[in-house]
């Protein structure tokens, strides 16, 4: 793999490339400006020289230039300072040329740096020439007198002593920014290895992260020169792992306040995707797909008024409610769509409140009016009637006014009956009639009902069997309203049955209960008639005048779950009833 193709090596890359191209750049800077300040020194002794010659021959040009005397001056000023020095006469002579400079070209004064002194009088004039192979460095200077320009002093040099300095100078940068670049090549290397194993470190704690890992950190002391780099991802994880862990937290309370919840929440997306669901909703809607990722809310909802809700509450939104009826469960629901913010491509929240226990009371509390009303009105009538004919005359008639006084004695023990057992049943629903429990004998109170019977015009045209076996457990329960629940079996066995048929009492145990059953063989009951047995003034014949409140079977299934125990039916029409209820044992 190519270094490059890592990241650690595109680092270590980058690092040397930035410090190779600095030495680099500092060493041609540096092997320039020691160029540049090798030749304005050779200039300035130059400069030096033919000043210092100027100095010496000034005087030397009174009336006529003493030749001789230039000449000895020049070759004092030359011995010294190896250079070559040439006097020039302001019409151009050569009046002195001294010192050795192989390879320069003759002296003249039509050199551009003494023309140009001889014109400016008082400036210095300097260049550079190659002549022969070799670079001859000129610096000229007016020799003034008297204030005008009566010569050219000149020095001049070769400057192949500058470039072998120069080059052993550019030699010796060149080294030490070799071992420099090789120094710096290592540390950055270091350097770069350092950082990208830091950056490696980090870069591979965000992918454990990012895989679950909440509880990875990176060591200190294992990235020297990073430590804060370490530091600071610690504590970056650390406060993700904070924030994560109150998220967590606050999502486990948020989830178990949705599931606890009575109510159905679902929370529907711009795609009208389930985004959520609580127990509530998916108890109410009966959906198996609560679980499910990204589950289209038709597929959830069989409901197309819902449906309709939750569009409308999205289109226009504003918040929307309906009440209305799951038919395929017979539940009412009271639903609220929601809009989740004002943006067009928001979601909805949907709220589902069960109201069914509501239409139930409400259609119990109707039914309870009608059924009283119809209850009352037939006996009242009939009492109304026959005091109106008593009033008529009726009264003087003996046998006629003690018939009619019959009646009427018979219609009101009958309301009274029926007042009475609606306060007894209001009693049971409300908690308000205590059960006292204590052990009671079965055998007791089914042979005190036995007797009644038989004592009853009943017993003439049908027969009453009991079969409860000898030593069956004491139940736990009062003897009182025991005796109600089985009076009232048996007296609506009675009703349903008729001449020369059996109605049966039995008894059996088990480890926990006792199981009295009251059968008949009478008329039986209806399968659709079967699930309402036990509600108040349902008859399951309604024509039949039996002289019944309809509240009997609905007191003994009170009765029978105050003392914890349940009630039942069995029935097949034509063929007979069982009616069975289970007490607990009392040992």
């Amino acid at each position: 793999m190519r270094l490059s193709k890592t990241p650690q090596g595109r680092i270590t890359l980058i690092y040397v490339t930035v410090v190779v191209s600095v030495i680099i750049a500092f060493a041609i800077y540096l092997v320039g400006f020691v160029s540049d300040s090798s030749v304005a020194d050779l200039e300035e002794r130059l400069e030096r020289q033919a000043l210092l010659v100027r100095d010496l021959t000034e005087g030397l040009f009174d009336d006529s230039p003493d030749q001789a005397r230039i000449q000895s001056a020049s070759v004092l000023a030359a011995e010294f300072s190896e250079m070559r020095v040439t006097v020039f006469a302001a019409e151009g002579t050569v009046l002195a040329d001294v010192g050795n400079s192989p390879g320069a070209p003759v002296a003249s004064a039509s050199a551009p740096e003494v023309v140009s002194a001889l014109n400016s009088g008082k400036s210095v004039s300097a260049r550079v020439e190659t002549t022969g192979g070799q670079e001859h460095a000129f610096v000229a200077v007016p020799i003034i007198f008297n204030g005008e320009t009566v010569g050219v002093a000149r020095a001049s040099r070769t400057t192949s002593e500058i470039d072998s300095q120069n080059v052993s100078l550019v030699i010796g940068i060149i080294f030490s920014s070799a071992i420099v670049l090789i120094l710096s090549v290592g540390l950055a290397y270091f350097l770069a290895q350092s950082a990208s194993r830091s950056m490696e470190a980090a870069a591979d704690g965000a992918r454990r992260f990012a895989n679950g890992d909440l509880n990875y950190r990176m060591d200190t002391s294992s990235y020297p020169g990073a430590e804060e780099l370490a530091e600071a991802f610690n504590q970056m994880a650390s406060t993700i792992t904070d924030q994560i862990r109150n998220l967590t937290t606050e999502s486990n309370h948020l989830s178990v306040i949705l599931d606890t919840m009575a109510d159905g929440v679902i929370v529907v997306n711009s795609n009208g995707q389930v985004e959520l669901m609580n127990l509530s909703a998916e108890w109410m809607l009966e959906s198996p797909n609560r679980e499910a990722d990204r589950i289209q809310l038709a597929e959830v909802v069989r409901d197309h008024e819902i449906l309709q809700l939750v569009s409308e509450a999205r289109a226009t939104r504003q918040t929307r409610q309906a009440e209305l009826e799951l038919v395929h469960r017979r539940r009412f629901l009271n639903v609220i769509a929601t809009p989740l913010s004002e943006g067009s491509d928001e979601g909805v929240l949907l709220t589902l409140q069960d109201v069914t226990r509501l239409w139930q009371v409400e259609t119990t509390r109707r039914e309870f009016v009608s059924n009283v009303s119809h209850e009352l009105r037939s006996p009242l009538a009939a009492i109304r009637a026959m005091t109106e004919t008593l009033q008529d005359g009726a009264l003087n008639d003996t046998d006629a006014a003690q018939d009619f006084l019959t009646r009427i004695l018979n219609d009101t023990q009958r309301m009274t009956t029926m007042v009475n057992e609606l306060l007894e049943l209001s009693r049971l629903e409300s908690g308000q009639a205590p059960i006292h429990l204590a052990p009671v004998s079965l055998e007791s109170v089914v042979a005190e009902i036995e007797s009644r019977f038989d004592v009853s015009p009943d017993h003439e045209r049908l027969k009453l069997e009991t079969n409860v076996p000898d030593g069956i457990p004491l139940v736990m329960g009062e003897a009182d309203k025991l005796n109600q629940v089985l009076a009232n079996l048996v007296e609506n066995a009675v009703k349903v049955t008729g001449d020369g048929g059996l109605i049966s009492i039995s008894a059996n145990a088990t480890d926990r209960w006792v199981e009295v059953k009251v059968s008949d063989n009478g008329i039986g009951i209806a399968r659709e008639h079967l699930p309402h047995v036990f509600e108040r003034f349902y008859k399951v014949d309604r024509s039949r005048r039996d002289g019944g409140t309809g509240l009997g079977l609905a007191i003994a299934k009170h009765l029978v779950q105050a003392h914890g125990g349940d009630i039942k039916v069995e029935s097949v029409e034509g063929e007979g009833s069982a009616f069975s209820f289970t007490l607990p044992r009392a040992s």
